[in-house]
């Protein structure tokens, strides 16, 4: 299960997780601003990590020109 979600501040809402999971286990939650968050029924979650991996705040990777 992917950890970032943690704090909505390492989130930056692109609702990848969400699309990847096979298992539906990853939803989004609007907070009090109407930003949209992940929300993990962890009842549902396999431990694939296919949300690590789409992730683009854990595979921040620096572009080279």
């Amino acid at each position: 299960m992917i950890s970032v979600f943690k704090n909505k501040e390492d989130c930056c809402g692109c609702t990848a997780c969400y699309s990847v999971c096979p298992t539906k286990a990853i939803s989004m939650k609007g907070d009090e601003e109407g930003f949209l968050y992940p929300e993990i029924d962890s009842s549902l979650c396999i431990d694939c990590q296919l949300c690590k991996k789409v992730c683009p705040i854990i595979n921040n990777k620096k572009l080279k020109n």
